[in-house]
């Protein structure tokens, strides 16, 4: 297989993964099995705060939630009501912090994504889930780079050199 065919296998991968990942009532039911009746946006507005260390500039939480600043209000302002986030102001600028209740929703989240991360490695020898994390790992810390090359000028002719080739 050639290595445009691996590399076109890996985004195919990707895409499913996150298709999989991110589906509305696989969301609903993570949700659910943290005692909540959070909707996917939520979900993803608790993963993001809580992933920043339970605190995230409003505009930050925006960007990286991809919503807009009225929907990020909104919606800050429906999970305060329900106590798990604190909006704070400090001068000009808005950090939204994770409440107690928000870091124990954060906390069954983050669990309930380990276990069904465990669950899709079963069968894995410890070996092949240390290097498919390796792998993963480097993976990413190589997208942000990546991404900004791909929409600054994006070729067909670019060439994305296979690890034999790097050597």
């Amino acid at each position: 297989m050639a290595v445009d065919d691996e590399i076109e296998d890996i985004r195919e991968a990707l895409v499913r993964v996150v298709a999989e990942w991110t589906q509305g009532e696989l969301q609903t039911q993570v949700a659910a099995s943290v005692g909540g009746s959070l909707d996917v946006v939520e979900v993803r507005a608790l993963y993001v705060v809580g992933m920043h260390g339970g605190s995230l500039g409003f505009s930050r939480l925006a960007d990286r939630a991809a919503m807009s600043r009225p929907t990020t209000s909104k919606l800050v302002s429906r999970m305060s009501a329900w106590g798990l986030f604190d909006r704070v102001r400090t001068g000009r600028t808005v950090e939204v912090h994770l409440t107690e209740a928000g870091r124990d929703a954060y906390s069954r989240l983050v669990a309930s994504g380990q276990q069904m991360v465990g669950g899709a490695l079963t069968g894995w020898s410890p070996d092949e889930i240390t290097q498919f994390q390796a792998h993963l790992s480097r993976f990413v810390a190589a997208l942000p780079e990546a991404t900004s090359r791909a929409t600054a000028s994006p070729s067909s002719s670019d060439h994305v050199p296979s690890p034999q080739e790097e050597t």
